[in-house]
This record gives structure tokens, C-alpha cells and sequence, in this order.
């Protein structure tokens, strides 16, 4: 099985196997928490099912559930996945195992 745990500012887990990865959380301007846990899961979801490495799936799991505290509200500030790839671009976040 596969397991991902999001810690809020501290970032995130991950755990497949014996391979665990751990990714550091971003510095944004929270406005409300709400659905921050369902972006995460979201994004988490995408990469895991489209066949994104472990860690790949982790970074965008965690920038997706960061973007979505900047704005008021569950879905208001949910990225797309463009603006979920460019924004860990922005953060200089390597994706390289996108399809390990």
C-alpha cells in the first residue's frame, strides 16, 4: 500500500513499500485552511494514478494543498494543475520523477 500525510507547515510524508520520502512545506500567506487536506489528497491522487513517482506525487499534493489556503473558502484558491506545476517550478521543486 501507499500512505501520504500531510503536516501542515511542516510539510509532508509519504510512504510506499520501504521507500518513504518527505517534502518540506511551502511558505504562503494562509487565508483559511479549509479544503487544504482535500486539495492535498487531490493532487495526491492525480500524480499516484497517472504513474508520477512517489515524490512527485508528494510535491504536488503539498503545493496544491498550500495554494488552496490563500484564498476564503474550500475551492476558491484550488489550483488547476497548470498552476500547480508552475508554482513548484516558482519554488524550484524538481519533478524528475514524474513518470518512475
Amino acid at each position: 500500500g501507499t500512505v501520504a500525510l500531510k503536516r501542515g507547515a511542516r510539510g509532508a510524508l509519504a510512504q510506499r513499500g520501504d521507500q518513504v520520502v518527505h517534502c518540506e512545506g511551502f511558505r504562503v500567506q494562509v487565508a483559511d485552511t479549509v479544503g487544504a487536506g482535500d486539495s492535498f489528497d487531490a493532487g495526491f491522487l492525480y500524480g499516484f494514478l497517472n504513474g508520477w513517482g512517489l515524490n512527485s506525487s508528494l510535491q504536488l499534493a503539498t503545493a496544491c494543498g498550500a495554494m488552496s489556503t490563500q484564498g476564503i473558502g474550500g475551492t476558491v484558491a484550488q489550483p488547476t494543475l497548470a498552476e500547480a506545476l508552475n508554482f513548484l517550478k516558482e519554488n524550484k521543486v524538481n519533478l524528475d520523477d514524474q513518470l518512475s
